[in-house]
């Protein structure tokens, strides 16, 4: 053996004894890469440029300094004057192309708004509301029109909700065409259009449920200005009020109206308690077309039988109303014969049932006092109540103090209806009425009421501003 090649292993059996020696095992640990990339990508360039006048060209090319990617097109992607034919929008590495297929308007500024849909390949980072203009004309438009779209029902906003610019005035023209100009609503309700011409428009919002940008469902919600907007260089922001003009009807299919061969009732009892402030309600998903109350029996401490309640359908048909004075603390039986009531399907019960509960005592109910520094009674103001976003109490304030001696305990919030038409419900609005109805208004009460039983509850309250003080004592 030769002296080099002794030393060879000499060499490489010190390397491996110096690997497994020691404390522990060795590791191997990758090069350290650096911090995380936290920047969106950078447009670097585009085809035809950026605020280009005089333009010809339906392809639009921009070339951004690192690998993008397109994140729902379709949904994120906004172009004003809003296209008639779907555009064709790609990605190809470091670039983005923008095909329109409708013909270029003349004299006329384009603005493409991409949302949130460029991002890079990498991480992931959002370009956020990226906007490419050109006009076709010898001038890029400039003036710019915002606004706020409130839900009037609830006073809340709805991000999801698009802003709509016409030029006609008809009222089909929002259901049979397209808008000329899109912009979307923000999560605090604010809109506003860019690269706007100066003119005459006129302004909706709509909750677009079918994705075709026009109002065709009485279930999407719809707000609309009474009067049209002069765009110019210094138009003031604009408020619309939405609403939904029907109420989307819940489904049931065919599967479950197999499954139910009888009539069902449902109660407002809530675990074996009855509140005394309430109308005890029996309801059913059909309207009752029949009812008889001798085949209704009610019992008051398992011994007493009660024969001075009544029973009234109501206008609905699908309610059964029982009205009885009831005892504070007592406890009641309420029976019914399986044939006590028929439904439009001629549907009766599969059994007898009978539904035991007690009352809540008056001890388990708080006072409640509430004081309004500022509230215009000359709206016609109701207090409405709300228990997980459902309205569980509504009354209408003639003054500036709401009192209740017996208010049912828990947490609620609380919104102002201004009653137009005083009948102590939301109303909404008509648009194809003569002459056009707005919605009743509700503004929340930023205020979080929890109402303790046995106690004296105490709140004061400055309209549609948070509370200046909640307090109370115990009864």
């Amino acid at each position: 053996m030769t002296a080099g090649r002794i030393i060879s292993i000499f060499i490489i059996g010190a390397l491996f004894i110096g690997l497994f020696s020691g404390s522990g095992c060795a590791n191997i640990v990758p090069p350290g890469g650096g911090p995380r990339d936290s920047l969106p990508p950078v447009p670097v360039s585009a085809t035809p440029k950026d605020s280009a006048i005089m333009v010809k060209e339906q392809k639009i090319t921009i070339l951004f300094d690192e690998f993008v990617e397109l994140k729902s097109p379709a949904e994120n992607v906004i172009i004003s004057p809003f296209p008639v034919k779907e555009p064709v929008i790609e990605q190809r590495l470091r670039s983005v192309t923008v095909r329109l297929k409708d013909s270029l308007l003349p004299n006329t500024t384009y603005n493409i708004n991409f949302g949130n849909a460029i991002v890079d390949l990498n991480e992931g980072n959002v370009l956020k509301n990226f906007q490419y203009t050109f006009s076709t004309g010898a001038v890029i438009d400039s003036n710019e029109l915002s606004g706020k779209v409130i839900l009037a029902e609830t006073g809340k906003t709805d991000s999801t909700m698009f802003a709509l610019l016409y030029r006609k005035q008809e009222d089909s023209t929002v259901f049979k065409e397209r808008p000329m100009y899109v912009a979307r609503v923000d999560a605090q309700g604010n809109f506003h259009f860019h690269n706007l011409p100066a003119g005459e428009f006129y302004v909706y919002a709509l909750l677009d449920e079918d994705g075709n940008k026009r109002y065709t469902q009485g279930i999407e919600q719809f707000a609309f200005l009474d009067s049209s907007v002069t765009v110019s260089s210094t138009t003031p922001p604009v408020q619309l009020y939405a609403y939904a003009a029907e109420k989307e009807r819940p489904r049931i299919s065919s599967s479950q109206q197999e499954k139910t061969k009888g009539l069902i009732a449902g109660n407002n009892i809530e675990g074996g308690v009855f509140d005394l402030l309430d109308t005890f309600r029996l309801s059913y998903n059909k309207p009752v077309k029949s009812f008889d109350q001798s085949k209704i029996r009610l019992v008051q401490d398992s011994t007493q039988n009660i024969s001075n309640f009544s029973i009234i359908n109501d206008t609905s048909r699908k309610q059964l109303l029982l009205q009885y004075n009831w005892k504070a603390g007592a406890r009641y039986q309420l029976f019914l014969d399986k044939e006590y009531a028929k439904d439009t399907s001629g549907l009766t019960s599969l059994k007898n049932d009978t539904l035991s509960f007690r009352v809540r005592s008056e001890k388990e109910y708080g006072s409640l006092r509430i004081r309004f520094t500022e509230l215009d009674t000359a709206a016609h103001p109701v207090l409405l109540f709300y228990n997980n976003d459902e309205i569980v109490g509504r009354y209408p304030l003639k003054g500036k103090e709401f009192f209740r001696a017996q208010f049912k305990p828990g947490s609620y919030k609380m919104g102002i209806l201004f009653d137009t038409n005083q009948n102590n419900m939301w109303d909404p609005g008509d648009f194809y009425a003569k002459p056009r109805r707005q919605p009743e208004l509700v503004i929340p009460l930023n205020n979080a009421l929890t109402v303790k039983e046995n106690w004296d509850n105490e709140l004061v309250i400055e309209t549609g501003k948070p509370a200046t003080n909640q307090q109370g004592k115990q009864q």
